[in-house]
């Protein structure tokens, strides 16, 4: 009889690792749940940035498409969020209400937005205001190039201001101008506040004069999305803390990989060190080579998209 494998998250790190884990014979081992904040299939987060620059198309960044999963035998829960796993029961419980047991439970939740304090940038109800956006998902960018092309169909060029100078930021501001926007890329100095009632009118910064803007997208790095596993009484510190298996701490068939993964103190975000450690897990959890660990990336690496921008703006230490 097969086992019951959840993965919890359907970015590029889970959904390598079920590459990884199907490769090793995985199919035959397991009936597989996949659980994904976004309803889509998994796609290439780093190409967002030619996306919003209309050099790709939404459908061509797409790694593994919705047929993918039903070819593998795979079921996939798109747009469903887990709110907490019960690792005594073994069980997942979804925010949709689904209740699916487990044997093995691999977290994949990737990173979120960090969102530098300041002034101004939620509504009362805590929502972000309008004319303010983050730029991790495709759904970002299909707000960001509406936002821009309804000021444009107001014959408006709008003015974007983009908080954050590193390749995400980059990404955005190239993609903005590409959309007819006026663009200016700031990083290096604390923003103070969004400034505007009804609608955005500008930044305020701490050491330079105010900024004219009616759009602004903060990229200001990311943390380790852990809500999951913080509910779920694992072991958490900067991410979720594993061993050289890519096992939990102290937990029997609970797995994590990728940006929420915390190894040996580390948090990674570039590509290299999520491929190898979803290798890793494969090797372990379908029992291909029990004898597989993963040492650590190169320094080279460890300094990934998790938090600089914010260590620029002087935010965090």
């Amino acid at each position: 009889m097969k086992k019951q494998l959840v993965v919890i998250g359907n970015g590029m790190a889970g959904a390598r690792a079920l590459e990884e884990i199907l490769a090793r014979g995985g199919g035959d081992l397991f009936d597989i749940t996949v659980f994904g904040d976004e309803p889509y299939g998994n796609y290439n987060r780093m190409m967002l940035g030619q996306v919003l620059a209309g050099e790709a198309s939404e459908a061509g960044i797409i790694l593994n498409s919705l047929p993918w999963y039903q070819e593998n035998n795979i079921t996939l829960h798109a747009g469903v969020r887990v709110d907490r796993i019960d690792k005594f029961s073994r069980h997942v419980f979804a925010a949709d209400g689904r209740v699916v047991q487990y044997h093995h439970v691999i977290i994949a939740t990737g990173s979120r937005p960090y969102l530098p304090p300041m002034e101004g940038l939620f509504t009362p109800s805590g929502t972000l205001r309008r004319g303010v956006f983050t730029f991790r998902t495709m759904d970002d960018t299909r707000r960001m190039m509406q936002f821009a092309g309804l000021g444009q169909r107001r014959g408006q060029q709008g003015k974007v201001v983009v908080l954050g100078g590193e390749l995400r930021g980059v990404e955005a501001a190239r993609g903005l101008r590409a959309c007819g926007l006026e663009v200016h890329l700031h990083a290096g100095n604390r923003p103070t506040a969004i400034l505007g009632s009804d609608h955005i009118s500008g930044v305020s910064l701490r050491d330079q004069p105010d900024l004219d803007c009616d759009m602004v997208v903060i990229t200001a790095g990311n943390r380790p999305n852990v809500d999951v596993a913080v509910v779920s009484g694992l072991a958490v510190e900067r991410g979720i803390v594993v061993d050289d298996h890519l096992r939990v701490m102290d937990e029997d068939g609970i797995y994590a990989v990728g940006e929420c993964a915390q190894h040996r103190g580390e948090v990674y975000g570039h590509l290299a060190p999520l491929w190898d450690q979803a290798a890793v897990l494969a090797d372990h959890i379908t029992g291909a080579d029990r004898s597989s660990m993963y040492p650590g990336s190169p320094a080279a690496v460890v300094h990934s998209p998790l938090l600089p921008a914010s260590r620029a703006f002087g935010l965090i230490p």
